[in-house]
């Protein structure tokens, strides 16, 4: 199974320029816990992203409202994977990094979802997939 197999919506995304307040309002709307952060005339070239653990720091750090999005998210260094990328890859990533949120991205790096653990976790198939590709072959 392969990543591009479990994006069940289009990316969430907030212009480079929004506020950590809009972003909150954001995740709050959207039901998600990652915005991509982008360039309005790029939008399908992901800058960075903004996590709801991101919008509670700034705001537990006293952070303004009106501080912008790239001051509070990660910005260049975010960790995504490729689309065509098989499923187990996702996991890994994730449990190497200790997080619950995937940008994906096309082979051209255009932005075509994100990946989250609770969409991994979502079906049974799904774990029986990861079980099946990490599992050695035997000889019977």
């Amino acid at each position: 199974m392969l990543v591009r197999d479990m994006l069940r919506r289009p990316p969430v995304t907030i212009p480079v320029t929004a506020t950590v307040e809009e972003a909150a309002e954001a995740i709050a709307n959207n039901k998600v816990g990652l915005l991509v952060i982008v360039d309005p005339r790029e939008p399908r070239k992901p800058l960075g992203v903004i996590s709801e653990r991101d919008v509670i720091r700034a705001i537990a750090g006293k952070a303004p409202p009106t501080v912008t999005v790239d001051k509070a998210g990660t910005m260049e260094h975010f960790v995504w994977i490729r689309d065509d990328e098989p499923i187990y890859r996702a996991a890994d990533l994730m449990r190497k990094h200790h997080i619950r949120h995937l940008v994906v991205l096309d082979r051209e790096g255009k932005l075509v979802g994100v990946l989250s653990i609770r969409d991994l976790i979502a079906e049974d198939k799904i774990i029986e997939s990861l079980s099946a590709e990490r599992r050695p072959a035997t000889r019977e």
